[in-house]
C-alpha cells in the first residue's frame, strides 16, 4: 500500500512542477538495507510560505493534514505531516532552507515504482543526512547503505559534503562521527 500512496504523492508533485525527493526510511530501502518503515519522507524544494502550492495539488478527498493549525505548525517545524485517508500512511513533507538540501533534490535519482519514476535522495546525500541525524538506527542505515553499495558511493564526496557542513555548523563529531564509521568499514 505504501508503493499506491508513494506512487499518487510523486505524481501529484510532479503535475504540480514541485521539486522533491524521497528522503528517510524509504530512501533506505533504495540504497541500503531492508528496514521496517510504515512512513514516507518527502523533501520539498519549497520553504514554508509556498505551502498553499503544495496543499492545492493533494487531493482533499485523499489526503488530509495533520495538525489542527496548518500554517502555525508548518512554520514553526517547517513539515507537513498528512494522513493518506484509506491506507492511514502518514507522509512528512519537508520544506528545505539549506543549500545542502536544494543541491540534494538536484541531485536526486529516479527510481522506477511499479511503473512511475520517483525521485529519491543519492546514496551519498542519504548518507550525509544519517551522518548528521546521528541516532543509532541512522548510523546502522549508513552501514547497511556501505555495505550494498560499496565502491558505487562516492566516499569522497560524502566525506567533503560532511566536512563542510561540520564546519559551517562547527559541530566537528559528524566528521569525526564519519571518519570512524569509514575506518570501522
Amino acid at each position: 500500500m505504501i508503493t499506491d500512496v508513494l506512487k499518487i504523492v510523486t505524481e501529484c508533485l510532479v503535475k504540480a512542477g514541485i521539486p522533491y525527493m524521497v528522503i528517510g526510511g524509504q530512501a533506505v530501502l533504495q540504497h541500503g538495507r531492508p528496514r521496517f518503515t510504515q512512513d514516507i519522507d518527502i523533501t520539498l524544494g519549497l520553504v514554508p510560505r509556498e505551502m498553499q502550492k503544495l496543499l492545492a495539488v493533494l487531493p482533499v478527498n485523499i489526503f488530509h493534514p495533520l495538525p489542527d493549525n496548518i500554517e502555525d505548525f508548518v512554520h514553526s517545524t517547517w513539515v507537513l505531516p498528512v494522513e493518506h485517508c484509506e491506507s492511514k500512511c502518514r507522509i512528512d513533507f519537508i520544506f528545505s532552507i539549506t543549500p545542502f538540501e536544494r543541491e540534494a533534490i538536484l541531485n536526486s535519482r529516479e527510481i522506477d515504482v511499479a511503473g512511475v519514476p520517483v525521485r529519491y535522495i543519492s546514496p551519498e546525500d542519504l548518507i550525509v543526512q544519517k551522518i548528521i541525524a546521528g541516532r543509532p538506527r541512522d548510523i546502522e542505515d549508513v552501514i547497511g547503505i556501505l555495505n550494498l553499495l560499496g565502491t558505487k558511493v562516492n566516499l569522497k564526496k560524502v566525506e567533503q559534503e560532511i566536512g563542510s557542513l561540520a564546519e559551517q555548523a562547527e559541530n566537528p563529531e559528524w566528521l569525526d562521527c564519519w571518519l570512524q564509521l569509514k575506518k570501522e568499514l
